[in-house]
């Protein structure tokens, strides 16, 4: 059986399609302490691999780049998850639960083949694979997006890994982001709308279940 978070889940992302994405709706505080990893000191033309950055765990260690095999997406600096081997950082986010916008960009090196595989999980979810066989032979970030709707309890683990060749050449991430998600008044009449329908879907099947 699924559980009331990912039913929530999947209720307000039908809901939202329907309003034709996220058109209708406005974004607030951000949960996420360095997300484009600003906070961190790295010298022009340079790198380093770290235990840790500014609100980020390295799981063993963080490769944190500043115009070195590409540039950032936002600022100037970004991360590498495949430092000397395949390596993971993550971070804990808190906050008032509900409605939260995760996103963030990311890009295969540089130059390199098929090795860039790029996962991440939020708060025990399956991991969900990027970049997967994806080479980049151009000579700079080809950046990509993504973003999905989250209904947040208050607290959870981002977490981001390489799980491609461990040869330390690896994806690349840049300005990650947990932000409040509230749909404008006219969005919430049409999501109480949407909800109120499933419910009345559900019960009709329960009636003919019983039938």
């Amino acid at each position: 059986m699924k559980s009331a978070k990912k039913v929530a889940m999947g209720i307000i992302a039908t809901a939202l399609l329907g309003l034709g994405g996220f058109s209708q709706v406005a974004y607030g505080a951000d949960l996420v302490v360095n997300g484009s990893f600003e906070a961190d000191s790295q010298a022009n033309n340079s790198w380093n691999i770290y235990n840790s950055l500014n609100g980020w765990t390295g799981l063993p260690n963080i490769e944190l780049r500043n115009n070195v095999a590409g540039t950032a997406y936002d600022g100037v600096n970004f991360v590498e998850m495949d430092t000397t081997s395949n390596s993971a950082m993550k971070q804990t986010l808190t906050g008032v639960a509900g409605l939260y916008q995760l996103s963030f960009w990311y890009s295969a090196r540089p130059n390199t083949g098929a090795t860039n595989n790029l996962t991440f999980t939020f708060d025990g979810s399956a991991p969900v694979t990027l970049l997967n066989g994806v080479s980049n032979v151009t000579n700079g970030h080809i950046w990509q997006n993504y973003t999905a709707l989250i209904n947040f309890d208050g607290s959870g683990d981002l977490s981001f890994s390489a799980a491609g060749l461990s040869d330390s050449y690896g994806g690349s991430l840049d300005k990650v982001s947990f932000i409040t998600a509230v749909p404008e008044p006219e969005t919430y009449a049409m999501l109480l709308a949407g909800l109120g329908l499933v419910g009345t879907i559900a019960r009709r099947r329960k009636n003919k279940q019983a039938l």
